[in-house]
């Protein structure tokens, strides 16, 4: 077997550049939900479990009392992207919903 030489395995390069991620820290936002006097109490915790997911029963009628004694109550605190996505979702169900920086 004169001349036969095995090939070593051939190790990858090391990359030259580093990449590095940068993430940018936005605040929450806060869904906030407006008391009106027309809508009926059953469709605002019917479309706050219909729009927020994983919401309970429970957490939609405090928020529905609290919003009905205090003028408003925050439905949920989240990205700004969701937090808008939440807000049109509830004004679309004739609730009144705005979003402001946490």
């Amino acid at each position: 077997m004169e001349g036969f030489t095995l090939a070593s395995p051939k190790t990858p390069a090391a990359p030259k550049e580093t990449t590095r991620s940068r993430t940018t820290q936005e605040p929450p936002y806060k869904v906030l939900l407006h008391n009106d006097d027309f809508t009926p109490m059953e469709h605002v915790v019917e479309v706050l479990r219909k729009v927020i997911p994983r919401m309970s029963a429970k957490q939609a009628v405090d928020i529905m009392m609290e919003a009905h004694k205090n003028g408003y109550a925050v439905v949920i605190k989240c990205h700004k992207e969701l937090a808008e996505m939440y807000q049109e979702s509830l004004n679309n169900e004739g609730l009144i919903s705005t979003i402001e920086p946490d």
